[in-house]
């Protein structure tokens, strides 16, 4: 019985697992690379020192700026009737190559943008008066990926340069060109931002363990881990085995529920338990109301709870999954009729002498039983 229920958990479950694993891929394929960059750190560079720019194109970086010409566009909120506030600015930086200066673009943030301003101011000191010219000390540090400019960006960029009389032909991404449609975004990886990053690779880590999880249990047998226990609980769990073996294999299934004298047996998916006849103490239906906000019921769950006297405290109850009162309802009469001595009905007296002492309940519900039906032969 065991391998046949492990087997068909394992089928059952195959599904769970293939779409945890395949929804875990495709985040590591998207978020991958950004947070490989991540986790090794941007590489440094200096704008003014000779850099091969296509060798940078895709690179995280990180770089301490000192030379911002203006800025050519700006993110600003959204607010109705007034300017919103800036949330960052496109500023036109130069960086130097083997063979010339290119100026490419740089995303600075709200937070770094009186750096960004002080660097403008400095450059427009330097630019006025080169020889008596003497730096400030006034730099922005970024650190991001360089990137070619999205079309919105690029627009902006071409139509701040065609101001400055620079044409089509002299900016364009060829090596030889020296206005680039690039922009090194700061706070940004693979343009995304590292939080967001992080984030979607712990949700990739958290799917990829479940879907390890699930199949390691499945392939364990631990979706059978209260079966197992029951077993090994009793006075022979050889003979045990046996005699589950025998009644799985000659009754016949009602639902989830196999159910004779002797023994009650739940499967529905992963969740599966055995009780022996005997130790069907008491069962009950018990409804679960959905709320919205607390006060509208949108739905609700119905579910019969069955209740043995060996097992620990907080293993004890066992729940059966219904679809209706009705299915509830016709569940608890078999119930009653395949274990007579069990109590069925829920009753607040019933729940706190139960709790009191399964066993101890268990002798009190047979005893009534018993006297109950002494009583109706004598009248009879």
């Amino acid at each position: 019985m065991l391998q046949s229920l492990k087997q068909k958990t394992l089928v059952g479950k195959l599904w769970i697992i293939l779409g945890l694993a395949e929804v875990a891929a495709v985040i590591g394929v998207w978020a991958g690379p950004g947070l490989i960059k991540l986790v090794r750190g941007p590489a440094y560079i200096e704008p003014m020192d000779d850099n091969d720019l296509s060798a940078l194109q895709g690179r995280y970086l990180a770089a301490d700026v000192d030379t911002l010409i203006d800025y050519y566009a700006e993110t600003v909120t959204s607010e109705s009737g007034k300017r919103g506030q800036v949330t960052s600015r496109d500023y036109v930086m130069p960086i130097n190559t083997p063979d010339q200066t290119v100026y490419i673009g740089v995303e600075i943030p709200k937070s770094k943008l009186a750096d960004a301003e002080a660097v403008v101011a400095d450059t427009e000191h330097f630019l006025a008066d080169e020889d008596g010219y003497t730096w400030d000390g006034s730099y922005v540090s970024v650190r991001g990926t360089l990137q070619p400019m999205d079309a919105e960006t690029e627009a902006l960029f071409r139509n701040y340069l065609y101001d400055a009389g620079i044409t089509d032909g002299e900016i364009s991404l060829a090596e030889d060109s020296a206005f680039r449609p690039l922009v090194l975004v700061d706070g940004e990886v693979n343009g995304e931002r590292p939080a967001v990053l992080i984030f979607m690779g712990l949700a990739a880590l958290a799917l990829g363990i479940a879907a390890f999880w699930t199949l390691l249990r499945a392939l364990t047998g631990g979706y059978q881990k209260q079966i197992r226990a029951y077993i090994a609980a009793s006075d022979d769990p050889q003979g045990t085995e046996q005699a589950l073996d025998r009644f799985y294999e000659d009754t016949m299934r009602e639902g989830p529920v196999r159910m004779s004298r002797s023994w009650l047996l739940y499967v529905r998916g992963g969740d599966s338990w055995v009780l022996a006849g005997d130790d069907v103490v008491w069962a009950y239906r018990h409804t679960l109301r959905r709320k919205l906000y607390g006060l509208i019921t949108v739905g609700k769950d119905i579910t019969v709870k069955v209740y043995s006297a060996s097992e620990a405290k907080n293993a004890r109850c066992h729940t059966i999954r219904v679809r209706s009162e009705d299915e509830a309802h016709k569940l608890l009469e078999d119930l009653q009729r395949t274990y007579p001595d069990a109590l069925i009905g829920y009753a607040p007296e019933a729940e706190a002498k139960y709790n009191a002492d399964p066993a101890v309940f268990h002798k009190a519900v047979i005893a009534a039983k018993r006297r109950a039906r002494e009583k109706q032969t004598t009248e009879v």
